[in-house]
């Protein structure tokens, strides 16, 4: 009868020793969903036409013995032709910009010691009314 009784609790313990594991397992599938894309806010002015005329990737080294994706946009601002770099987890999550003409804001100005676009930073705004962050990292002519 010992016996019976030391078998029946083994298995109890081993049932609720699986429930514990397949119910950790669960929580830890749980579905996560991501940050809705930034929207621009009513009444925000987009005075700066943009024209997009292509797209393209590069893996860059981080210095940590990693390669990063970085999406690239070749534009032309203010009569300028520039490329502006946007983070390749914005892309993945937003989408990439329709090629043409957008709207755009100046966010940021670097130091004002030259006269070169590079380094501004600027807020896109998509057609589905989100907004793209980016930044200036090369200059064309």
């Amino acid at each position: 009868m010992p016996n019976t009784i030391k078998v029946s609790i083994l298995k109890r313990v081993f049932a609720a020793l699986v429930v514990c594991c397949f119910s950790l397992a669960m929580h830890g599938q749980k579905t996560r969903y991501g940050q809705e894309p930034p929207h621009a806010k009513p009444g925000t002015v987009y005075p700066i036409k943009v024209h997009i005329s292509g797209i393209h990737s590069r893996s860059e080294y981080d210095g940590g013995g990693l390669y990063e994706d970085a999406t690239y946009v070749d534009a032309i601002i203010d009569g300028k032709k520039v490329e502006l770099q946007v983070n390749h987890d914005h892309e993945e999550i937003y989408g990439l910009p329709p090629l043409g003409d957008l709207q755009a804001r100046l966010l940021k100005e670097p130091r004002k010691t030259n006269n070169t676009p590079l380094f501004r930073e600027y807020e896109l705004l998509l057609p589905d009314n989100t907004i793209w962050r980016c930044n200036v990292t090369g200059i064309f002519e």
